[in-house]
């Protein structure tokens, strides 16, 4: 007898099979199909059918986040509704969404998002938000704004597309205070943002070496996101590293673009940070600050919870964001959240997964653990406010928030890790001596122009 495959099966083979094929025909894994169908209207999906929703959800998530525990409490208060969560898997997703089914929820993050809307891959919620007495609108935190936009280049304001499961204002600094004071060199005020020149002095005078092996590190910060913490120094003063239309990266013919990536190299070049010259002892260099080898580690508000080790424990403060030119931004550079495919069979029963695990128990739960500021307001009082440390950190956060830092606008024609990628590889070859720091930087604008190129083209 045959045997009609459910829908969950389904996706199971289509985001096998079609994998080499789809990833042969794009050339790259951060590539999505281009859908030419017009959207449809929200408002054709936003009245609730009669009765509670129904259907099989398919979510696409890390396992440790949306775990079995939050499968089984969910689908015992929604009856009507299964949910399997299966790995994120950029790779998976765009050949599943290229065979037509999609997964109806996926982890994201902000820099992706102009992208997918650029390829009409995304959901517009704003009438589910509306009508929905778990997400309010005027609860939302403000880096949700990543999710709103009028097109892919109007990211902050408009329809909003998907929200924020936690978030930091990522230039936060961990301290050691320790560090600070075997080397001589006054402790931060918390209270005053470091300029970057000085963060580069403090990470002369705190680096010490024992021969040519690292001992004590002045300053890291995550390389990946190298261009997104470009991005936002320059945004101090309305600049970027890319044209107004975003159609080229362009550093060496902007001043204001070609000195900030100068000074990411030289911090290199001298091995006052993380380096391929420079190498961490431990790999990562939050665990070299666990290891209480490390004076200044850049990471947002969710480092905290693992900064203070047995190790550093009593030793650790949070510092402001810094400043390029004396202007105050602190953005979250990652914005880790979730949407839903705008292709979705089950709208109302992927909506009703959505209010879950954004707005009830397992948001509660991320609120209380400390990982990260809550993506509703209403849940900053969740946020762990116990211990002089944990005060320490929310009195910083709170003045980071007050400064209700816009969101960076990233670049629709780019897979996230592109530029960064890209970036990080040239540098490397600059610092081991292989080329000049503007042959590098030539490359780097080469190659990433090359790649925003076959983007447009995709789009057409």
């Amino acid at each position: 007898m045959f045997k009609r495959m459910t829908r969950r099966e389904m996706l199971k083979l289509t985001g096998l099979a079609a994998a080499g094929g789809f990833l042969a025909a794009c050339g790259a894994p951060n590539t999505p199909p281009i859908d030419d169908e017009e959207p449809d209207d929200p408002n054709d999906v936003v009245a609730p059918p009669p009765g509670e929703p129904e259907g099989d959800v398919v979510v696409m998530h890390f396992l440790h986040e949306f775990t079995e525990d939050h499968v089984n409490e969910f689908e015992a208060d929604n009856p009507g509704i299964s949910v399997e969560v299966i790995e994120a898997d950029l790779t998976r997703f765009f050949a599943m969404f290229a065979a037509g089914s999609p997964p109806d929820l996926l982890r994201v993050q902000a820099p992706s998002i102009p992208q997918y809307l650029a390829r009409n891959m995304l959901l517009d919620l704003t009438p589910f938000f509306e009508a929905s007495d778990v997400l309010r609108l005027d609860d939302l935190a403000p880096a949700n704004d990543y999710y709103r936009a009028g097109d892919p280049l109007s990211v902050g304001q408009g329809p909003i597309y998907g929200m924020v499961k936690d978030f930091s204002p990522d230039h936060t600094i961990f301290a050691n205070v320790r560090l600070f004071e075997d080397a001589g060199v006054p402790v931060p005020d918390d209270t005053e943002a470091l300029t970057y020149d000085e963060i580069e002095n403090i990470s002369r005078q705190i680096t010490t070496f024992v021969g040519d092996r690292l001992e004590v590190l002045g300053y890291a910060y995550e390389t990946g996101w190298v261009d997104r913490f470009m991005m936002n120094k320059l945004e101090e003063t309305g600049d970027s590293i890319f044209s107004e239309d975003f159609t080229q990266l362009v550093i060496r013919d902007n001043e204001a673009a070609y000195e900030v990536g100068r000074y990411y190299y030289d911090l290199a070049r001298e091995r006052l940070t993380i380096s391929v010259i420079n190498p961490s002892p431990t790999d990562w260099f939050g665990s070299d600050f666990e290891q209480g080898n490390l004076a200044m580690a850049q990471y947002g508000f969710w480092f905290g919870a693992m900064a203070e080790s047995e190790i550093t424990e009593g030793q650790v403060i949070m510092l402001p964001g810094p400043t390029w030119t004396g202007v105050r931004r602190n953005p979250t550079v990652t914005a880790t959240g979730m949407i839903i495919s705008r292709p979705t069979d089950e709208p109302h029963a992927a909506w009703r997964v959505f209010e879950y695990y954004n707005g009830e128990e397992p948001a509660r739960e991320r609120a209380a653990s400390g990982w990260g500021v809550p993506g509703l307001e209403s849940m900053y009082d969740l946020i762990p406010n116990e211990t002089e440390y944990e005060q320490q950190k929310l009195r910083v956060l709170m003045g980071e928030l007050a400064l209700e830092t816009s969101p960076l606008q990233f670049n629709p024609f780019l897979g996230e890790e592109a530029v960064a990628t890209t970036w990080n590889s040239q540098m490397d070859r600059a610092l081991t001596g292989e080329l000049t720091f503007d042959e590098a930087l030539a490359n780097v604008e080469s190659q990433v122009n090359a790649a925003i190129q076959d983007g447009i083209e995709r789009l057409e």
